[in-house]
């Protein structure tokens, strides 16, 4: 699972393993939504090729992915409670989906839409148990993605009188808070119990959520599903004089067919860096949700993108397979460890940057 530092101000989101793996159906990059819709898992070890999800009954749009992923982040910051419960009021929901600015009425009502696409789909996943995460061939097990969700009784006069323009009311549901120690508090969302047992036992992956509202279409789908791949390697090599050379190592740990791992000396110090070569056959494209001509393409403006905005990768690029011109592998490598938390830093300060040279008029919720 992706570690974070804790000290760092990060703001996260969380995903079962599983299902990111098959972030296919959470339909990204369309701009006509299905209503069914059905995605493959990455090869990951035997076993996994096979492992299939279908979504029906809901559009699962790009919104009720971040609505979902930060729900169960809200879940795991409560500390899991027995009850499977998270209390929140839509405006703060909306802040944390689109930042400080993301709280007009708009932003709020297309939360509780989300919330009512999550609560329609149901998602049958073949070949795994949902609750031990183990392969488990001609399985198919039908899961929802939420319990339960609603308002509380004592707010529904106030909801009545926003929805009629009121000010006031208004006002005041923008001044409460999420949590469930607060009495303003609401609204409810009830998980299922696969869905929190897999944030209790740690069987999925913290998400920095700053990547995943930046990235779209087709490069926010394949990060999401890099990111909670289960094969990774992991390397420990010496630390470079030059924090240039970084992106060299990781390089030639990818290039190398077995991976190459360079214990550093006594006293020296090092760093740590997981590396994942992809054979880019049909099933890996498809799997990626690139089934059209210009794939390959397609796959390197992504890669390009997660490159540009999650500072952690070091390596993204496609090369050819040793000994053939028509054969292609995916050379993934990102940073782990203590070195993972420099690229953290190093993100946040260049965000602040960022924040504080655009003009104040300019900044604005992106959409999700």
């Amino acid at each position: 699972m992706t570690k974070f530092d804790d000290n760092l101000p990060l703001q996260r989101s969380y995903l079962e393993q599983r299902m990111g793996q098959l972030v296919g159906i959470f339909q990204i990059d369309r701009s006509k939504l299905s209503e069914h819709s059905e995605a493959r898992a990455l090869p990951a070890q035997e076993g996994m090729l096979g492992l299939v999800a279908v979504a029906d009954g809901g559009k699962l749009s790009e919104t009720a992915f971040n609505v979902w992923t930060v729900g169960s982040q809200m879940f795991k910051e409560t500390g899991c409670p027995d009850s499977q419960r998270i209390d929140f009021n839509l405006s703060d929901y909306a802040r944390r989906l689109w930042g400080p600015h993301g709280k007009s009425g708009t932003l709020r009502r297309r939360v509780a839409a989300a919330i009512t696409e999550l609560l329609k789909t149901r998602v049958i996943v073949m070949g795994v148990d949902p609750y031990t995460l183990e392969p488990a061939e001609g399985s198919a097990w039908e899961l929802n993605l939420l319990e339960a969700a609603g308002a509380h009784s004592e707010m529904q006069p106030v909801f009545e009188a926003a929805r009629r323009g009121d000010r006031n009311a208004v006002a005041h549901l923008a001044s409460l808070s999420w949590r469930s120690d607060d009495e303003k508090a609401t609204w409810s969302m009830v998980l299922p119990k696969w869905l929190a047992d897999s944030v209790r036992r740690d069987q999925g992956v913290i998400l920095d959520y700053e990547v995943q509202r930046a990235l779209r279409g087709s490069a926010k789908r394949i990060w999401v599903q890099l990111e909670s791949h289960a094969g990774w390697n992991h390397h420990r090599v010496a630390r470079p004089e030059e924090t240039t050379e970084t992106e060299q190592i990781a390089g030639e740990l990818t290039d190398t067919p077995l991976g190459i791992t360079v214990e550093p000396g006594d006293g020296e110090e090092s760093i740590e860096i997981q590396t994942l070569v992809l054979a880019l056959t049909h099933e890996t494209y498809e799997a990626l949700g690139l089934t059209h001509a210009n794939r390959k393409r397609d796959l390197e403006a992504a890669c390009a993108s997660i490159l540009a905005t999650d500072l952690t990768y070091l390596r993204a690029e496609i090369r050819p397979q040793p000994h053939s011109k028509r054969h292609f592998d995916l050379h993934i490598a990102r940073a782990a460890g203590t070195l993972r938390h420099e690229r953290h830093r190093l993100a946040l300060r260049k965000r602040a940057q960022q924040a504080n040279s655009r003009p104040e008029e300019e900044i604005a919720p992106q959409p999700l």
